[in-house]
């Protein structure tokens, strides 16, 4: 057990260590809603504005949350801790978001390292096992913000090891039925692993078939008094209209959710091979129950998730909705490293890799850029995510600070191995550095920024060019030059500074000289804000003298 803790610190540690929250429309959800349990003890969003739909309906002429609402119970008593100490704004949510899941996604990895050691496993095999479990797949992706999936993973895991333990005393089996239930509560999506694994549980061990049903209760009577609260009827929902969107085809999601290389669950994961071999090789083991089970509900999701329109998942890195079967199939993992320890150790570095990418560089850009053509950039090799991170180069450091009482993210982007110079150009393959003087370094493109021909195009949402100036050009006026019709914003900042932000007014062609503010303001972005218009980016340059 302390070896368990042990784990879940310093994966705890590991998760947080990029120091920025990754969310979406869907956990925005989630975190303004923990936020309205700790600060006003209800379920509902009418002071926040900011959920908008489809993420929220009203209901009763209320704001809801159309997610199930565990998530948001687990990270409401941090939520409420942290309230006398900080501004209770989008900053602050997402900060406490990501300290819950983090949390979660820590605690399930140490739950699942116990059921392997259950299993005879040696405590160093189940420790990293269990790591690998945390940091080699979407886990670490969904420990980023209050995605539903942490808090489901952890019951998933406490589930499998209920029936690890069930194996030496049956009494376990019925208790299964808690962690059961409360992974179906805390994500309705994951019905089919939850089902298949409880339908297994009563055939293997009928006697315990009625304690199973009635430890699940709890969790069923949570979820039904949020139907009531909320929707006005103990079975009520916010997937209203949802049936008519399992209308995939398998013959193209069943590919893309395992081999494709933006979502392939084998290409983000490699090590879910070894694991699946390892559980297969347990069918022919005396305790081929359980590896059945976990094959059986494995296999349940995945064919779930397939008849999903939307089995990509939307704005996300790597194969997010099936993180459903990543317990029951890496509870078989140290089988699977047995079986090839070599090939293992490379599928275990690659792994961790491919998610350190995630967790380090992704920025939802790349699906921005892709949502016009997003059926063909699922196939794309050349283009996918993976391939598309490591050509831009960007490493994203961030922490987050309280001034005052309010939490501000510092994020510094840096390419380690782009070029320097004095001026950036555009061409076909992206972003041209030149000059000798080399005042301009770790220059990267913002959200949609879109070089298209001898120019970058920015449309709005914060589109731009970020780069640093060595602070050995204090009095060199930026230069920038394009075409377009709107406002030029131009933002200053430093590792310990808030941003100083400038506007332009523009219309045709410009030339806009911009004067530093500060030599240690040494962080600069070039870009648009919220409003429309789309502005063309020609050349940026740090001249002697801007014309």
């Amino acid at each position: 057990m302390s070896r368990a803790a042990a784990l879940a610190v310093v994966l705890l540690c590991a998760l947080l260590a990029n120091g920025r929250s990754i969310g979406a429309g869907d956990t925005r959800a989630n975190e303004y809603l923990a936020a309205s349990l700790a600060g006003d003890g209800d379920v509902f969003l009418d002071e926040y504005p900011e959920v908008t739909d489809p993420f929220a309906r009203t209901v009763g002429g209320r704001r809801v949350s159309i997610y199930p609402p565990l998530s948001s119970a687990l990270a409401a008593p941090l939520f409420a801790l942290a309230r006398p100490f900080v501004r209770p704004d989008e900053a602050a949510f997402a900060l406490l978001g990501k300290l819950t899941a983090a949390l979660l996604v820590a605690l399930s990895a140490a739950v699942l390292s116990l059921a392997m050691a259950r299993r005879g496993h040696a405590p160093r095999m189940a420790l990293g096992a269990a790591a690998l479990f945390a940091l080699g797949t979407s886990a670490w992706s969904v420990s980023q913000a209050l995605w539903q999936h942490p808090a489901a993973l952890l019951f998933l895991s406490a589930a499998l090891y209920c029936l690890v333990r069930a194996e030496e005393d049956d009494a376990w089996a019925a208790r299964a039925g808690l962690p059961l239930g409360l992974a179906l509560a805390a994500r309705h999506a994951d019905v089919a692993v939850v089902l298949v694994l409880a339908a297994a549980t009563a055939l293997r061990y009928p006697k315990r078939a009625f304690g199973l049903f009635l430890h699940a209760l709890p969790a069923a009577a949570f979820q039904f008094a949020y139907g009531a609260i909320a929707f006005g009827a103990p079975l009520g929902h916010g997937f209203g209209g949802a049936g008519a969107r399992f209308a995939a085809n398998w013959s193209e999601s069943l590919p893309g959710l395992l081999f494709s290389p933006a979502r392939g669950l084998f290409v983000f994961t490699p090590l879910a091979a070894l694991a699946l071999a390892g559980a297969v090789r347990e069918l022919r083991g005396p305790r081929r129950g359980l590896a059945a089970s976990g094959l059986a509900a494995a296999l349940a999701h995945l064919l779930l998730v397939g008849c999903w329109s939307e089995w990509h998942g939307g704005d996300s890195f790597g194969p997010r909705l099936l993180c459903g079967l990543l317990p029951p199939l890496f509870l078989f993992l140290p089988e699977g490293l047995r079986l090839a320890p070599r090939l293992g150790a490379v599928a275990a570095v690659a792994s961790v890799a491919v998610q350190a990418l995630g967790a380090f560089a992704y920025d939802t850009r790349w699906d921005r850029l892709h949502r016009d053509d997003f059926p063909a950039a699922l196939w794309s090799w050349r283009d996918g995510p993976l391939a598309f991170q490591m050509r831009a180069g960007v490493v994203i450091l961030a922490r987050p600070r309280l001034e005052g009482e309010r939490v501000v993210f510092r994020e510094l982007r840096r390419t380690p191995l782009g070029p320097v110079g004095d001026t950036v150009e555009f061409a076909a393959g992206g972003l041209v550095v030149s000059g000798e003087r080399g005042a301009l370094c770790d220059v990267h493109l913002l959200r949609g920024a879109r070089v298209a021909g001898p120019a970058v195009e920015l449309h709005s949402n914060f589109a731009g060019i970020g780069f640093r100036l060595r602070e050995a050009e204090p009095d060199a006026a930026l230069c920038i030059e394009g075409e377009g019709q709107g406002t030029l914003y131009v933002s200053e900042a430093s590792a310990f500074d808030r941003p100083r932000w400038t506007s332009y007014e523009v219309a045709g062609p410009f030339v806009v000289s911009h004067p530093r503010s500060a030599a240690h303001l040494t962080e600069l972005t070039i870009g648009v804000g919220r409003g429309g218009g789309t502005l063309r980016l020609w050349r940026v340059r740090l001249p002697r003298a801007c014309p």
